[in-house]
């Protein structure tokens, strides 16, 4: 189920209908405390319910690809990888998160992408929040 709505309709959702195997939800460190998208939170209503995550939008649309210029080279500084990699990094770091989609639109994306390899976490556990 793709979700575009506020953490609280999540909750109410997820309660009235427990059949719901996996959500699917905008996750990426832009969007993680955005007022506006919930990220964070709608995260942990899953954690709550212990469902599953699948992450769209993990480099937002390619905004967190195409960074400014000092974004940009504060992340090379790290030398920890492209911008593409610290963002699905970012969106498959956490507990619970079963799948990043990520649209790529050439074989140099699909080559960037497919180089983050992690295993995949085991379901949210509740009392983490």
């Amino acid at each position: 189920m793709p979700f575009h709505d506020k953490a609280e309709v999540l909750a109410e959702i997820l309660k009235e209908y427990p059949q719901v195997e996996v959500v699917q939800i905008q996750f990426n460190y832009l969007d993680y405390e955005d007022p506006a998208i919930e990220s964070r939170k709608c995260y942990e209503v899953y954690c709550k319910y212990n469902k599953p995550v699948i992450v769209m939008e993990p480099v937002k649309g390619g905004s967190l690809v195409n960074l400014p210029e000092e974004a940009k080279k504060v992340l090379e500084d790290l030398h920890g990888g492209s911008p593409t990699s610290y963002a699905i990094r970012f969106a498959a770091g956490f507990p619970g998160i079963e799948m990043v989609l990520s649209r790529m639109s050439n074989l140099e994306q699909m080559k960037d992408n497919e180089s983050v390899k992690k295993p995949v976490h085991s379901i949210c556990k509740s009392e983490n929040f």
